[in-house]
């Protein structure tokens, strides 16, 4: 089970990749038609440009990110004791596979609208995020609960995760790299979008960096721990990518690394939200695991038989003071 969701985890990152070579090769139209290639082939055709080999090649590698959805989820409903906690997140990593696909036929049948082109990454974003949580609580993680303040904060951080990728596909959407020479543009300056992206990509690397101090003062795990200084490293990353390919006029190399770097910062930031969430499944197991006995069986403190509860019983007449 944790094999498979982690191969769905990787298997959505990677299509992030190829799709961002489609659109940086200028391949958004190599197929012009959907769900065919062309209005009369499947296939891409002999008098269709190098493009679509690029395009089509994205549209295949759906089927291996179809093909981990379903491992995962048979893998779910398989699983011994049964994982009714995991169920709707490996539901919702495999129904996310048709509605991308549906997203990506809008935005050739759109001339790759950039609007539509932003859905369509953002769309990759949120099944992203529900296969790391399926992958991330298919190994339970025994350990206190967070501060409510630390969970709410953790919370917050995935919303303005998806918040600085959402400035981002703005960025893009009115930059140089449509996947078509003649795609529409967002029409708005690039250079105050990307102004925008900034700005709320450093109040989130303020608030990783907060939470990264707060998990490590404070008791919740070493798997919050752990994420929290993992988000700050790809942060770190991404602010270091994103700050060469502004001033170095978008190279495509580093268009693309950022692109995958994205998938990465999700899956990272919903690490962060889930670890300082403990599961219900978790605690479940923790209570059916404990040595305490339950309450008012006095025998399971005296092994041997002998029962010495008297011992412990108020005196007669005496008050006593609820603890």
């Amino acid at each position: 089970m944790r094999r498979w969701t982690g191969a769905a985890l990787l298997a959505n990152i990677a299509i992030v990749g190829t799709g961002g070579l489609v659109r940086l090769t200028g391949s958004g139209l190599g197929c012009p038609s959907w769900p065919d290639c062309t209005r009369s082939s499947l296939v891409p055709t002999a008098e269709l440009s190098w493009h679509k080999y690029v395009e089509f090649g994205n549209r295949l590698f759906t089927y291996v990110v179809l093909a981990t959805a379903v491992g995962a989820l048979l893998a779910v409903h398989r699983a011994t004791p049964p994982r009714a906690d995991l169920k709707a997140w490996v539901w919702g990593t495999l129904l996310g596979v048709p509605a991308q696909a549906v997203m990506g036929g809008i935005t050739v049948l759109t001339d790759l609208n950039p609007w539509a082109v932003a859905a369509h990454f953002l769309l990759s974003m949120g099944v992203v995020a529900l296969a790391t949580v399926a992958w991330l609580r298919a190994k339970p993680d025994d350990v206190p609960p967070a501060p409510p303040l630390l969970r709410r904060a953790g919370s917050a951080l995935l919303v303005l995760t998806f918040a600085v990728c959402a400035a981002g596909t703005t960025v893009t959407g009115a930059g140089p790299h449509a996947g078509d020479p003649r795609a529409a543009r967002i029409p708005a300056r690039p250079a105050s979008l990307a102004q925008l992206h900034a700005d709320l990509a450093m109040l989130l690397i303020g608030l990783a960096v907060g939470l990264a101090i707060a998990a490590t003062i404070i008791d919740v795990g070493r798997r919050a721990r752990l994420a929290t200084r993992g988000l700050v490293g790809v942060l770190g990353f991404q602010a270091v990518i994103g700050w060469a390919q502004y001033f170095l006029g978008l190279p495509v190399g580093l268009v693309e690394i950022h692109m995958l770097g994205a998938a990465l910062l999700v899956t990272g930031a919903t690490c962060v939200a889930v670890s300082l969430r403990t599961p219900a499944a978790d605690r479940v197991s923790r209570t059916l695991d404990t040595d305490t006995p339950p309450v008012g069986d006095e025998s399971a403190l005296f092994p041997t038989g002998e029962d010495k509860s008297a011992e412990f019983a108020p005196a007669r007449g005496l008050p006593v003071t609820p603890r």
